[in-house]
């Protein structure tokens, strides 16, 4: 297993019951990841953000690292 990077989207606003994390995209490293998020974030175009499936209100996007389990052998 590989370690991975990736960006999640989450709803973050006051009192929505959506609590899931949705994956959006797989990235090559922490750096594409933080700044897709950076992007993303910072777009005002309302048309393409990403909506709550609850609220419809905008989600927020936040980079994810997962790294590799080490497997040691005897």
């Amino acid at each position: 297993m590989n370690s991975c990077y990736k960006v999640r989207a989450c709803c973050s606003t006051y009192g929505c019951d959506y609590v899931a994390h949705k994956d959006v995209i797989r990235t090559i490293n922490h750096e594409s990841s933080f700044s897709f998020c950076m992007y993303a974030n910072s777009l005002t175009d309302q048309e393409f953000a990403m909506k709550c499936p609850e609220c419809g209100k905008r989600m927020f996007l936040y980079p994810v690292t997962q790294l590799a389990e080490v497997l040691y052998y005897e």
